[in-house]
């Protein structure tokens, strides 16, 4: 049996997230618009399923999901762990493509269990390094995203410049933050 060392292990990737209810059709509508105009794009539009699986992680904000993606695009794995409180926040994650994600999520419903699914249709632009998320979450309503992707020599703090700077764009203000995922909330 071989033991890999800790230090050989991939390093977790970084992002400084924030997540904000939007509300109306009309106002979803409006942000989505503003998105395409900063961006200068249409964006792409995705179909997500994500299948929440238990852990035995206690880590506060730590999740475990199979992401289903549309082809041409490959499902993926990911594990991250993002804390349940309001603002931009740090998040660190690792995913993992996946071939075959009805065989993955059966053995992983057999062996961990699921939590739940959520399912949404998202509208993705990118900025810069943000990823910009409009979210409509099935029996939620709207949402938007911002994954604001850390390079290796970036620090926590200019994240979380960029990201209130585009919650300033947005007219996002601090009640329309999510301390928690889209999942907490169908509970």
């Amino acid at each position: 049996m071989s033991i890999i060392a800790e230090n050989s292990l991939p390093v977790d990737e970084r992002n400084i997230e924030i997540k904000a209810r939007v509300g109306s059709d009309k106002e979803f509508e409006r942000r989505v618009q503003m998105a395409r105009e900063l961006t200068q794009s249409t964006g792409e539009v995705l179909e997500q399923r994500d299948v929440f699986f238990n852990i035995l992680d206690d880590t506060d904000g730590a999740r475990f999901k199979l992401r289903y993606l549309g082809p041409p695009i490959p499902s993926q794995l990911i594990y991250y762990v993002r804390p349940n409180k309001a603002g931009p926040k740090l998040s660190t994650f690792n995913k993992l493509e996946v071939e075959d994600p009805a065989l993955l999520e059966k053995i992983l419903a057999r062996s961990n269990g699921i939590k739940g699914v959520l399912e949404k249709k998202r509208y993705l632009f990118l900025h810069g390094q943000t990823r910009i998320h409009m979210d409509k979450v099935k029996n939620l309503g709207n949402f938007m995203e911002f994954e604001v992707c850390l390079r290796p020599d970036q620090t926590i703090e200019e994240g979380q410049q960029i990201a209130n700077d585009l919650m300033k764009v947005f007219g996002i203000s601090d009640h329309d933050l999510m301390t928690g995922a889209y999942f907490d909330e169908l509970k």
